[in-house]
């Protein structure tokens, strides 16, 4: 080592010292375990997943999306297997680029931290734009009108999510909570009604859990390309579990209650969404789940037929309201999470130092708060004044940048742009996963406990697994493979999808451009990324 590597190695130690003595940190022991499921339980919004998710699978893979979501719980199931490995033994608000900084270095670590940064802002932009487009259909309908449409609704409920970060995180996780409990209710009684009846023909596994139901009508592109292609969707319906471990400096003993909370959560998922997908599909006949289930354009309208058919009108009008109040509830534990990020990286200075104060009472990283808050603000604001459709004549949609004069162009719903943000989160959180896979043996190796079994061969399946829709989205963008993937049964993509992955390609060459920006002037500060720990 040389003496300059030395000197920065000391000086980003030192820093590490002077930000853990700084009064700015987050409040300990304020999370326990109910904070924890509830905060969790938000973030990955099972009403809104469900209602929103399954019928985009369905279009995909057909009858067999319950065995999509089985598939895919297994896959984050094992990834939690690396999750539980980096919290039990590194606590930090950095969490994920914490945990792949100390195994695999600072600059694997400050990518991995780049990536995060994007998701969890892009991802509170794209929750509120949804819900801010379902209250104008709805208040549209009965006459109300905001002047700037979905986007008046969204800038508001921006506004609600910062107040509430701002306060206490357990008043916070208390309130999430409450519309966490109400969705799991709903679909427990839903799924359980529908169940109990046998569906609209008698119970089905075979079109179910296996590939013989991903082949059918209306069902583009089906097969195991449909079946990897849906995927991709289901490992949406899971993302937020991992939010959880953000939370670790506030949490009273994370070791222990990170192991029970995020183990129990996914299995406990994973059988919720296998069933929920699978009582849908029984519920409109196996033989329909690509005309009717599949038909993305009526979505939520198949889970609320559902619940009016099998239990009553009361359930559907409040699978209506619980999706919005889901997406929602999202929407803040996003923001939640996003900003312990924020303060992270701000505490080590990779981001400007204001970044890293808590408040004084609350000890609620507020200025992080404020960043993140005026950030989903602009984004929204050009989205929603200048982002454009038209319709034409034969029922394609054209998107241009422009001001919709409200006649041939109009303002493009929220609801379609919460699609791409989410495909771009969707990408973005499953190359976060494999790094951190990647993360988990090389870590138990340089500390000499590696077992195989333990520690390489659930990283290689969970991999495996998170690789088929990774590839299956990102692969039909790129025009020389067309040829070769048509017959799979993966067309690309029509526009603007299709250049969707060069948004997180452009994202991470940015960091990259940061990230050597911050080595010519600052390299202390890159070294000591991921360094600020707790006590476990």
């Amino acid at each position: 080592m040389t003496t300059s590597d030395e000197s920065i190695k000391a000086a980003a130690e030192e820093r590490s010292k002077h930000a853990l003595a700084s009064p700015h940190h987050l409040r300990s022991g304020a999370v326990g375990v109910f904070e924890l499921y509830g905060n969790c339980l938000a973030a990955i919004a099972p009403v809104a997943s469900m209602l929103f998710n399954v019928p985009v699978m369905a279009s995909q893979a057909g009858a067999a999306t319950p065995l999509v979501f089985l598939l895919s719980g297994v896959g984050v199931l094992l990834l939690a297997c690396s999750v539980i490995y980096f919290s039990s033994r590194f606590v930090s608000a950095g969490a994920f680029y914490t945990w792949v900084r100390q195994s695999l270095g600072p600059h694997m670590g400050f990518r991995t931290g780049w990536l995060i940064l994007g998701i969890y802002s892009l991802f509170e932009i794209s929750l509120q734009a949804n819900v801010g487009g379902s209250l104008d259909n709805i208040l549209s309908s009965l006459g109300f009108h905001l002047p700037l449409g979905w986007l008046g609704y969204a800038v508001i409920l921006t506004g609600i999510v910062f107040v509430l970060s701002l306060l206490d995180v357990q008043l916070a996780s208390w309130i999430m909570a409450v519309f966490s409990l109400l969705e799991l209710v709903s679909l427990l009684l839903l799924n359980s009604a529908i169940t109990l009846k046998g569906g609209v023909a008698g119970h089905d596994l075979l079109h179910t859990f296996t590939p013989a139901g991903a082949t059918l009508e209306a069902v583009t592109p089906g097969g195991l390309a449909g079946i990897c292609l849906a995927m991709s969707f289901a490992f949406l319906a899971f993302m937020g579990f991992e939010t959880g471990v953000a939370y670790g400096e506030e949490t009273r003993h994370p070791r222990r209650k990170m192991l029970v909370v995020l183990s129990s959560l996914l299995l406990a998922l994973t059988l919720l969404y296998s069933w929920t997908a699978y009582a849908a599909t029984i519920g409109i006949g196996w033989q329909q789940a690509g005309t009717v289930l599949g038909n993305v354009a009526n979505a939520p309208l198949q889970y609320v037929t559902l619940a009016t058919t099998f239990v009553g009108a009361w359930l559907g009008q409040l699978l209506s309201a619980l999706v919005i109040s889901s997406n929602f509830a999202s929407a803040c534990a996003m923001h939640q999470v996003q900003t312990r990020y924020l303060f992270a990286m701000g505490r080590e200075e990779i981001l400007p130092s204001f970044f890293g104060r808590t408040h004084s009472r609350w000890k609620s990283p507020y200025a992080a708060g404020i960043a993140q808050s005026l950030f989903t603000v602009c984004v929204l604001s050009v989205l929603g004044c200048f982002l454009m459709q038209h319709t034409n004549p034969d029922g394609s949609i054209v998107y241009a940048l422009g001001l919709p004069d409200g006649t041939q162009w109009t303002q493009t719903n929220g609801i379609v742009i919460f699609q791409w943000l989410s495909t771009i989160v969707s990408i973005s959180i499953v190359i976060v996963y494999i790094f951190t896979n990647i993360a988990m043996p090389y870590e138990a190796w340089r500390r000499k406990e590696l077992r195989w079994w333990k520690h390489v061969l659930p990283v290689v399946l969970s991999c495996t697994l998170l690789l088929l829709p990774l590839l299956s989205q990102t692969l039909p963008s790129l025009p020389i493979l067309a040829s070769f993937l048509t017959p799979l049964g993966l067309s690309p993509a029509p526009f603007p999808q299709i250049i969707l992955p060069l948004a997180v390609v452009s994202w991470m060459v940015l960091g990259e451009g940061y990230k050597w920006w911050l080595l010519k002037r600052y390299p202390e500060r890159i070294e000591g990324l991921g360094h600020i720990l707790q006590e476990a």
